[in-house]
């Protein structure tokens, strides 16, 4: 049964109920005192708590201190050492071992730090065994990746203002590889560990890449150039990101400027600019310490990568710089489309989806249901959905093959350290020998008419065993027996034709050389090249 419903007046109903209740809203004390609204406060508050909570796995070690222990002086080494001290101890330990290899261990993360925390001991003049000591830095170690809760990411719930709404981010800051080598779990910081080991917060695009210029620093100050090229890699990806989003927003104002905030474009537009201007003038620095190093260097050997590495960084600086020009001209574009903002819309017409889609979104679910199908079968016509797209499947996998690329995997030669040769067959028999079997097998049957194949195999083997050429003659034959029966061209070319007289009889022939042939017995009979038509009468 048809559902009698316009969805027009519908929306225009919540509409007018929705400016009441604005209207109202407006009226309120809290206005007529004469505060000000900030559009931008929230939203930056808001950021602040998001940034603020990467750090709240290192400052909630201080509530980790008592606890029941096995040993005795657990609680004097709580009160002497810094427990904050030791957790950027071991972000740093875990970032310097990760330098040449995938991952580092639990031990080799102890043996580490053991003796910087026998300095903080012995200077705040506590008497601890090394079981204590041990122990307390154990927890450390565990409360960084975790571990109470099942290494799983650390989850915190915070408020943002300008949605309305509580929401939670995921994060860790040590997280383990899985390599399939050894038995012992292998541990190495994620972006926010190093977010939080540089003194930086997450917030954005650009963010991430001022992160990403100090981790190349870093990188390039140790040697480690390859994982710099990453990094910068990375960066590079990060700029992209941040010019997506200006592209969305500048698509969001040419299609529904209605629900776009011009402080919050200005806001953003002003941030990015200084942003990418701070992170352009770190990577010039970054490009001519690159440079210097590749004209200092009195050897040669890290020249190809040094050459990459500054290639990318002045390509990252371009991309900066055009970065810059796109977000100075996102408050043009607003002005330049705000005459929509005074445009009438027609009678008829319908609202913006987004303000449908809210308005729909706080009905029931059964009245919503109705409401779609209602919709969609006055406007749309009937439409099947395909439950399996293989092309889909395809560009799935594309798409995921190119993630897997390493940039640059391609041009590197491949070095085998220790490598096999790929085994190739290759037959024991030879052309010499087939060829003689084939001479032996088409003289035997023009000469007898007919031979059967277990005498013909007789006889190659008593040839065999009076040569003592090898053992490999009665071999030779019985494929070239095998030949004529599947190639018809071979068994014309030598004059032989391949019959099987009793399908249920089998023979065995001993051969020589301990070989023995079990099988049909064939029957191999001459057949000349050209036979005379028989007259029919």
């Amino acid at each position: 049964m048809a559902i009698q419903l316009d969805i027009i007046e519908f929306v225009q109903r919540q509409q007018k109920a929705a400016e009441g209740a604005a209207i109202r809203a407006d009226a309120s004390p809290a206005d007529a005192s004469g505060a000000v609204k900030d559009p931008g406060f929230q939203a930056d508050v808001s950021r602040a708590v998001f940034s603020a909570s990467i750090m709240r796995p290192i400052f909630e070690l201080a509530s980790r201190r008592f606890r029941p222990s096995d040993t005795d002086d657990t609680n004097a080494i709580w009160e002497g050492v810094d427990a904050l001290w030791i957790a950027f101890a071991v972000l740093d330990v875990i970032s310097e071992l990760t330098e040449y290899q995938s991952g580092a261990t639990r031990a080799e993360v102890m043996e580490k730090i053991l003796p910087l925390a026998r300095g903080q001991v012995a200077a705040c003049g506590i008497e601890a065994t090394r079981e204590g000591l041990t122990e307390v830095l154990n927890k450390v170690f565990d409360h960084l990746v975790n571990r109470q809760e099942r290494y799983l990411p650390f989850r915190y719930t915070w408020f943002n203002a300008a949605a309305g709404r509580y929401r939670t981010r995921r994060f860790w800051l040590i997280k383990t590889v899985y390599t399939g080598e050894g038995h012992e779990a292998l541990f190495t910081l994620t972006d926010e560990g190093y977010a939080a080991y540089f003194g930086l917060y997450e917030t954005s695009a650009l963010d991430a890449t001022a992160i990403g210029n100090l981790r190349i620093k870093l990188l390039i100050e140790r040697g480690n150039v390859d994982d710099a090229i990453l990094v910068a890699d990375g960066n590079r990806k990060q700029c992209a990101r941040k010019a997506l989003e200006m592209r969305n927003v500048r698509r969001q104002i040419r299609r529904n400027i209605h629900a776009v905030d011009f402080d919050q474009v200005r806001a953003l537009a002003d941030e990015g600019v200084n942003q990418a201007t701070t992170i352009q003038k770190e990577g010039q620095r970054l490009h001519t310490m690159v440079v210097e190093n590749l004209l200092a260097a009195p050897k040669k050997q890290h020249e190809a990568k040094l050459h990459r590495l500054a290639e990318m960084l002045e390509r990252l600086n371009n991309q900066l710089i055009k970065l810059s020009g796109e977000l100075q001209q996102l408050p043009e574009d607003y002005h330049y489309h705000s005459f929509k903002l005074f445009r009438r819309r027609v009678l008829g017409a319908f609202p913006a989806m987004e303000e449908v889609m809210r308005r729909l979104c706080r009905l029931g679910e059964d009245d919503a249901a109705r409401v779609g199908t209602e919709f969609i079968a006055r406007i749309d016509p009937p439409a099947q959905r395909c439950l399996f797209d293989p092309a889909a499947v395809i560009e799935a996998c594309d798409r995921a093959l190119e993630r897997q690329n390493i940039p640059g995997d391609r041009t590197q030669s491949i070095h085998e350290i220790d490598g096999a040769p790929i085994e190739r067959f290759v037959s024991d028999l030879t052309e010499a020998q087939m060829r003689m079997a084939f001479e032996m097998l088409h003289a035997t049957v023009q000469r007898d008419g007919e031979v059967l194949l277990s005498r013909l195999l007789e006889k190659a083997s008593h040839r065999c065993q009076a040569s003592h050429n090898g053992d490999l003659f009665p071999v030779a034959v019985a494929m070239a027996v095998f030949q004529c029966t599947v190639e018809r061209r071979v068994a014309a070319r030598y004059q032989i034709r391949v019959s099987m007289p009793d399908p249920g009889l089998r023979v065995t022939v001993d051969l020589c050389a301990g070989r023995r042939y079990r099988g049909h017995e064939l029957r191999l009979n001459h057949q000349p090249a050209l036979q005379r038509r028989k007259d029919t009468p």
